[in-house]
């Protein structure tokens, strides 16, 4: 009995501490307007991180909310308050932007990843809403939207993970989204190829 008790407090020490030196980093949120909107998405953004442990997918801690912007990820990251009433959509927008540090920090293998991409999926749009405005941002934002889903899946579930890819689909960057959608396998092979992931 104490035996199991002992094991029992040990299995529970190490859960707390694991789960102590895997929380969000402090975020360092600014609002461009200090309006109603960017205060509303700064404590969603923020009761996001305190609910799900975003340390593996957060590479820049500054973040800019900005009513009317569209949402980048340079030189600052920067979130519209869009999906004020959806976090799973919210919180889609935040690792996407992330997933572009992700390929910042992988500039050698950006040339061989492009063309790795441009070989397996050709003839990918470039103008929105199909692509995102441009031919090599668009091949490089598949590589973004396999990393998101992967931290998505991760985060709130393959379903719900799902559900957020099926409505952009439809929303922005639609051929894009529906090529990853429908290659995940592909997909991932070539990101672990190149090394590139959370």
């Amino acid at each position: 009995m104490r035996a199991i008790l002992k094991l029992k407090i040990g299995v529970l020490t190490l859960a707390l501490a694991a789960a102590a030196s895997a929380e969000t980093p402090k975020l360092q949120i600014t609002l461009a307007n200090n309006n109603d909107l960017e205060q509303r998405k700064k404590d969603q953004i923020e009761r996001l991180a305190a609910q799900y442990d975003l340390k593996k997918y957060t590479l820049t801690k500054e973040i800019r909310i900005e009513q009317g912007a569209t949402n980048h990820s340079k030189p600052v990251l920067t979130l519209n308050p869009g999906f004020l009433y959806n976090d799973d959509r919210a919180l889609s927008a935040y690792v996407h932007e992330q997933g572009h540090w992700v390929l910042l920090d992988h500039q050698p293998e950006l040339r061989s990843l492009y063309q790795d991409l441009v070989r397996n999926f050709p003839s990918i749009p470039a103008n929105p809403p199909e692509g995102s405005g441009s031919l090599q941002d668009s091949y490089f934002h598949l590589a973004v939207i396999m990393l998101e889903w992967q931290a998505l899946d991760q985060l709130i579930g393959p379903e719900r993970a799902r559900a957020v890819l099926d409505f952009k689909q439809t929303d922005h960057y639609t051929a894009l989204y529906k090529t990853v959608l429908e290659n995940r396998t592909k997909m991932e092979d070539i990101l672990k190829r190149h090394g590139v992931g959370w």
